[in-house]
């Protein structure tokens, strides 16, 4: 479970002393399944290749005047990225019954705050499957900023929640090194309940 806090203060980025206390939850993350891949080229491609390389991933969150700020930080790899770059993404169901590991499906979507390093701004997007991705038809006016220091990301991606925070979220984390995009990286193996603070 993750706390969602009320903060004041400068939530947007990554680095702000308003996260210091903010309570931060270590989630495990995993590849998602190779058999869910939408072609029989990529499941062939990656039959025998390593990703999902990222195995977990701090996650805080905290709310502020209809805006719910998610923040992850992750150990970079050392090894240099080369034509894909790094991203990660939160997402929420579309209804009660998604599959996080999937990123949803057709019959039952996701909501994707999506960042990646080489864009200048993140992306609303739905999920209906791995990498079966397309824009949001109702934007969420998603923001993110992201820091690389000290050999960790901390990337901090926002929406409107006006209409109440989601009952839970899910995490990806995409190691652009190991050439990860789409729906090759890692994710969250069960949604993460978000409990607003009394």
């Amino acid at each position: 479970m993750t706390r969602v806090a009320n903060k004041d203060g400068d939530l947007a980025d990554p680095r702000s002393s308003a996260w210091a206390d903010v309570e931060t939850t270590a989630v495990e993350l995993g590849p998602v399944p190779l058999e869910a891949q939408p072609t029989e080229y990529i499941r062939t491609k990656w039959a025998d290749l390593a990703y999902g390389n990222v195995s977990s991933v701090d996650v805080s969150a905290a709310a502020q005047a209809g805006r719910l700020f998610v923040r992850l930080e992750w150990a970079d790899s050392e090894t240099p990225n080369t034509e894909f770059a790094d991203a990660a993404g939160v997402f929420f169901a579309a209804n009660g019954d998604a599959a996080v590991t999937t990123f949803g499906s057709d019959d039952a979507p996701v909501n994707i705050w999506y960042w990646q390093a080489d864009r200048s701004v993140p992306l609303d997007l739905v999920g209906s499957g791995p990498g079966v991705f397309a824009d949001a038809t109702q934007p969420a006016g998603v923001t993110a900023a992201a820091s690389l220091e000290g050999g960790r990301w901390a990337v901090v991606l926002s929406g409107d929640v006006s209409g109440g925070t989601p009952a839970s979220c899910g995490v990806a984390v995409w190691d652009g090194s190991n050439e990860e995009r789409a729906g090759i990286g890692a994710v969250s193996a069960n949604w993460i309940p978000l409990e607003n603070e009394s």
